[in-house]
């Protein structure tokens, strides 16, 4: 004779206990192409070395392409020139600095200083003259921050001059201001004579320096572009020196902000 079994329904041992219902949890997200090594520590630094290692190779292929990849970011500056020489090395200092930096150049001029100022006075009065010329044309917006470059000379003694760049970064809205200096490089007195010796006795501007810059000088005395006869002199390019000083420029800005976000 045949069996039958029931299969009854499970009693509640436990009345008055809330029972627990069970919730089907929805899919995650795409995480995108790399969101599978998030939290994962080793797989991490892999994928960030591969990126690394992808970054060099296309701008060794394409030197220009440096300035696209790190481009962006929340640091935008403003150099007060055009010169490639001047744009280039403060660029690559704070794209070097912030990781992200959006950085150009627009020209802009010093009127009430020699062509070649002499001593740390002038040379900051002209790079902040530039930010001021920037503002006042309009060019920019008010709150822009602006980085001026201005080489200038100094004497040591009758022997010896110095060629140096003062660097001025200018953030008026969180009134920011800085200032940094290259490395030096030597002038021996005779080019500076020439200079003398290119300065009109009624030139206006004498009592700030000369009417004729060093890099003009020092190109033709050597036979060499202007840009690059601190090289010659030295075995450092300009846009190394300057480089230099805008990472420390650079780096100063970037502990003022942190410090304006602390008092917040």
């Amino acid at each position: 004779m045949t069996m039958s079994k029931s299969i009854s329904a499970p009693v509640n041992l436990y009345p008055d206990q809330t029972s627990v219902s069970t919730v089907v949890a929805e899919s995650p997200p795409n995480p995108g192409m790399f969101g599978w090594v998030k939290g994962s520590g080793f797989l991490s630094k892999v994928v960030e070395k591969t990126k690394s290692v992808t970054e060099n190779v296309i701008t060794t292929l394409d030197p220009q392409m440096k300035e696209f990849i790190h481009s962006g970011g929340d640091v935008e500056v403003v150099v007060s020139s055009d010169k490639e020489d001047k744009v280039v090395p403060i660029r690559n200092a704070f794209q070097k600095v912030f990781g992200h930096a959006t950085v150009y150049g627009v020209p802009s001029k010093c009127v009430s200083i020699a062509e070649q100022p002499v001593g740390f006075a002038s040379a900051k009065q002209a790079a902040q003259e530039r930010i001021n010329t920037l503002r006042k044309s309009g060019t920019i917006g008010p709150a822009t921050v602006v980085v001026s470059v201005e080489n200038f000379l100094y004497e040591v003694n009758e022997d010896l001059w110095m060629d140096m760049s003062c660097l001025i970064l200018s953030d008026p809205q969180r009134k920011i201001s800085l200032q940094s200096f290259s490395q030096p490089t030597n002038v021996a007195a005779s080019y500076v004579e020439k200079l003398r010796e290119g300065t009109p006795e009624n030139y206006p501007k004498q009592w700030s320096g000369f009417a004729v810059t060093i890099g003009h000088v020092m190109s033709e005395e050597m036979n060499v572009p202007p840009g690059s006869w601190q090289e010659a002199v030295s075995g450092v390019h300009r846009k190394q020196l300057l480089g230099l000083a805008g990472e420390a420029l650079a780096g100063m800005y970037r502990r003022q902000l942190s410090a304006k976000v602390e008092e917040i």
